[in-house]
């Protein structure tokens, strides 16, 4: 937490203070949702460590990388509740143990911070602090999972053109192609990165690859077609740059829908 705004009166009502680092649940501010919780600091949005698998080799000094990555993101948000009455105190936490466990679309807790409001980071209520309830007024703190790690910005789509501003490269959500006539094979090309699909395919009925975080799915006209995906395709590899642009063969691109993302 930084500083807090000021106490303003708008038609004869009083704001309440928030800080400038001030915590949203699926695009409300959690203060709004829960009458009496005040946001104190949060905990994890800096550095992302990465997990580095090594080897020692025999008669060599030094190790072998085997491989890199990013680790997974803790979120700790400490917070304070005030209430007047022990009830009002089993209320509250009910409708916030509540607000934690409720996803939105995405499957996930959406949270986002006022000092940067346009990107998300999607995770899971994954723990709490045990409270002594000695009186009205406490502070604890509960744990936010991240289990990407990175924080995304809104969508953007083109029908071709990638810009990004902060990521190096990243995967689509999904790309949407129209077959060009009656063809027997679609590419989407992206430089040397080509996914192919050899079937039949006519005018009128979209393509669609859609890189979900679980799974990457390919549907035609709204069945699977991953069993026509050809061989050597990098279905999960297909990252866009910025400056890239997504081309197609015996078919026009529609749509190419990306989010920008930070560490």
């Amino acid at each position: 937490m930084y500083n807090y705004g000021s106490l303003k009166k708008v038609d004869g009502n009083t704001t309440a203070f928030e800080p400038s680092d001030n915590m949203s649940i699926n695009g409300v501010p959690l203060n709004q949702l829960v009458d009496g919780y005040t946001h104190l600091t949060v905990t994890g949005r800096g550095l992302l460590g990465r997990t580095v698998k090594k080897s020692s080799v025999p008669g060599r000094r030094g190790v072998w990388v085997e491989d890199i990555s990013d680790d997974e993101r803790q979120l700790e948000i400490k917070y304070k509740l005030e209430v007047d009455t022990s009830s009002n105190m089993r209320d509250k936490f009910a409708k916030l143990n509540k607000i934690l466990r409720t996803h939105a679309s995405s499957g996930f807790l959406e949270i986002t911070f006022k000092d940067e409001p346009e990107y998300v980071y999607y995770g899971y209520f994954s723990g709490a602090d045990a409270i002594e309830e000695k009186s009205l007024s406490i502070i604890s703190k509960f744990t936010i999972l991240v289990p990407d790690g990175y924080k995304k910005k809104q969508a953007q789509n083109s029908t071709g053109p990638v810009t990004l501003s902060d990521a190096l490269e990243v995967l689509p959500e999904s790309i949407t192609v129209t077959p060009i006539g009656t063809v027997n094979q679609v590419q989407i090309i992206n430089g040397t990165k080509i996914l192919s699909f050899s079937g039949s395919y006519t005018a009128g009925k979209d393509i669609v690859v859609t890189f979900d975080q679980e799974e990457v799915t390919a549907t035609y006209n709204g069945r699977s077609i991953l069993s026509e995906l050809d061989r050597f395709s990098p279905l999960e590899q297909f990252t866009v740059k910025n400056g890239d642009t997504i081309t197609a063969k015996n078919a026009s691109v529609k749509k190419v829908v990306w989010k920008d993302e930070r560490a």
